[in-house]
């Protein structure tokens, strides 16, 4: 009986017809969403990669720091002791801020003759 009353709501219906580009338009739609899994696909393989290389590197990290423990520590011993105390450092200071701002003011100056001749 259902299928009685389906293909008479069927003949009921005038002519379905399909639009012109609904080929065009249904390729678009296949290629995007192609293109979106391609892409997702890639940034999984990015995210493999880094948490792969990580994993390596800290490991590689670790076994140096566990087989070389003792030097290591040694070193550090002895680059404390080298290292100038607090009043000296702070004593350069002033000179060491001044270099900084110096070094951005250069480039800001260059900047901006950069900008003027080339606009000339």
């Amino acid at each position: 009986m259902t299928d009685k009353g389906l293909k008479k709501a069927v003949g009921q219906q005038a002519g379905f017809k399909l639009p012109s580009n609904f080929s065009y338009r249904t390729m678009k739609r296949i290629e995007e969403k192609a293109y979106l899994k391609e892409k997702r696909e890639e940034k999984r393989i990015f995210i493999s990669w880094l948490i792969t290389i990580s994993l390596m590197l800290a490991s590689g990290i670790g076994y140096f720091g566990w087989s070389y423990h003792e030097q290591f520590t040694a070193l550090f011993h002895r680059a404390k002791d080298s290292v100038p105390d607090a009043k000296t450092l702070l004593l350069c200071l002033p000179t060491a801020i001044a270099l900084l701002l110096l070094f951005f003011f250069n480039n800001w100056l260059r900047k901006r003759i950069r900008q003027k001749t080339g606009n000339q």
